[in-house]
């Protein structure tokens, strides 16, 4: 029998935007490596993506997650510290909070917190190629 092969992906010639980047196979290989280790854990929150099940001998996704990036200046060539793990209700939090910054001087304090704990800085970070 033959070998089988992985297909290898590479990174995209032209991203333009943040969204077409993260929507292209070589961030979506990225990112699903980050999240396949069964050591991910939130940033935030702290709660495991997997959990063994010692009866099943297998392991069990517990909740969602995602990659989030903490800033853009390598995007395509990403270092660790680039790059958080969250569940999926951290990172939606952490959006709401910097979306809605505005909204009340509660919001801003909640903003700055995600800011400075992450030591976030943004999309505009991110430049095109």
């Amino acid at each position: 029998m033959g070998r089988i092969r992985k297909k290898t992906v590479k990174l995209p010639e032209h991203c333009a935007t943040v969204g077409e980047y993260e929507k292209s196979a070589w961030w979506k290989a990225k990112s699903t490596a980050l999240l396949e280790d069964k050591g991910c854990k939130c940033a935030i929150c702290g709660r495991m993506r997997w959990k063994w099940l010692t009866r099943a001998k297998r392991w069990k996704r517990l909740l969602r997650f995602s990659v989030h990036h903490i800033t853009y200046v390598r995007a395509g060539h990403e270092n660790p510290e680039d790059l958080v793990t969250l569940c999926n209700l951290c990172h939606t939090t952490s959006h709401e909070l910097l979306r809605y910054r505005n909204i009340s001087p509660m919001y801003e304090k909640l903003a700055k917190i995600i800011e400075k704990y992450f030591h976030y800085d943004g999309i505009d970070t991110f430049t095109p190629w």
